[in-house]
């Protein structure tokens, strides 16, 4: 169908059935104008002030954290418990109920082997430590033990802060 077959075809409609082509055409277009733009448009505005509201809101807490974090931090190790590094690890491993296998002590910083520890549970055991005793993992080698759900700690080295 050429320009020409359709102003012939124009022209053989009575004026009341090209009024009524006019308005089906222009219905149709302002249809396809809000399906395939302003819609799609007004979508994905509301999605990326969504995804800003929760991007602003991240932001927020990490910038709270943060700063309690440095000034947590600044005090000192005023969180850090008083005691040598092995007895601060056997006390908070015996309360995780995880058995230490050997401890050898390396200047400043404790060595530390675990032959079968819970993998959820070495991961509080070792949060409390950082959090909370003042101790932090400068090194960590793990392997996957038989069991499920369970990891072998071949070293793990912690000093204070």
């Amino acid at each position: 169908m050429n320009f020409s077959s359709i102003k012939v075809w124009w022209q053989g409609l009575n004026l009341r059935e090209q009024k009524l082509v006019l308005a089906m055409g222009s219905a149709v277009l302002v249809f396809l104008l809000y399906s395939l733009l302003w819609q799609p448009l007004n979508e994905n505005l509301v999605k990326t002030q969504k995804k800003l509201t929760s991007r602003q809101a991240l932001l927020t807490w990490v910038t709270d954290n943060t700063v309690r974090y440095q000034s947590a931090k600044s005090n000192g190790n005023n969180k850090s418990s008083r005691g040598s590094l092995s007895s601060i690890i056997n006390r908070t491993a015996n309360q995780q109920q995880l058995t230490i296998t050997r401890m050898q002590p390396q200047g400043e910083t404790l060595q530390v082997w675990l032959d079968r520890a819970p993998f959820t549970q070495l991961l509080f055991w070792l949060e409390n430590l950082a959090n909370n005793e003042g101790l932090q993992v400068q090194a960590i080698d793990l392997t996957q033990s038989e069991q499920q759900g369970e990891v072998r700690v071949r070293r793990l080295q912690l000093a204070r802060q």
